[in-house]
């Protein structure tokens, strides 16, 4: 094959020729490598591929060039961060409401416990002789308001020992005014005996207990035991009842006519 002759404006013209191309080809190696980063850069930022894992890399670990970068930064968009869900109470908002305090609870008002009504007297009766109870009351009446003519103490003292000496003999003392037996067992032949006849006589002796001026003492042997279960008390304390003459319990008398 013959071999081709150049001559120098030819040979010129071919190398400017040659320039050309090759500044056209530089061209579009540039273009590709950009095209690639970009590529390589959206799939990154996007999480697409997972692309940085490949090489063994992480998304942090990856730094692109600072006019690949640039380009990215006005060709690529930056992802938009999301706004915060509104709940329903944002949406459509509940009336405001003031919180009402709920009533205290009241403690309940328990009544005191009312003391047991006495048994009715339902027995045969402590005695039969009606004169016995009678002493007692008047006696007790003339305690509560003494003469000082007459001995309104000791009067009571006897009438109160007759009396209880029959509720002692009930009970099976017989060496009487002593009687060993207890003051619970006295009483209880007290409640089962007594009858409405003995009511009256048990408020009068109570009434006198109340005022004073008696003790247990006062009586002989274990009668002060037996009187004071019939009484349903025990001896109040203090002098008792203070004697009037006769000109002052008739001045009380003219006042309360009054």
């Amino acid at each position: 094959m013959p071999h081709e002759t150049y001559t120098g404006q030819q040979y010129r013209h071919a190398i400017r020729n040659l320039g050309v191309v090759a500044m056209v080809d530089w061209r579009t190696v540039l273009l590709g490598v950009a095209a690639f980063g970009a590529t390589f850069a959206g799939g990154m930022w996007f999480g697409v591929g997972n692309l940085p894992t490949l090489f063994g890399l992480s998304a942090g670990d990856v730094r692109l060039p600072r006019a690949v970068a640039e380009t990215l930064a006005i060709v690529v968009p930056p992802k938009p961060i999301p706004a915060p869900a509104k709940s329903a109470a944002a949406i459509h908002p509940q009336p405001m409401t003031a919180e009402v305090p709920a009533p205290a609870k009241l403690a309940a008002v328990v009544p005191p416990p009312r003391a047991a009504a006495p048994a009715p007297a339902a027995g045969k009766g402590l005695t039969d002789d009606d004169r016995l109870r009678q002493a007692v009351i008047l006696r007790a009446k003339a305690y509560l308001k003494p003469s000082c003519n007459a001995d309104s103490k000791t009067l009571y003292v006897m009438a109160a020992t007759k009396y209880a000496e029959v509720l002692m003999r009930s009970a099976g003392c017989s060496q009487f005014p002593a009687c060993r037996i207890s003051q619970g067992f006295l009483d209880g032949v007290w409640q089962g005996n007594r009858s409405a006849l003995d009511q009256p006589v048990a408020a009068a002796m109570a009434s006198v207990h109340a005022a004073g001026g008696l003790t247990e003492k006062s009586f002989r042997g274990d009668v002060g035991r037996a009187v004071r279960v019939i009484a349903g008390r025990d001896f109040a304390r203090g002098a008792g009842p203070e004697c009037q003459t006769s000109q002052q319990q008739t001045r009380r008398r003219v006042r309360w006519r009054r």
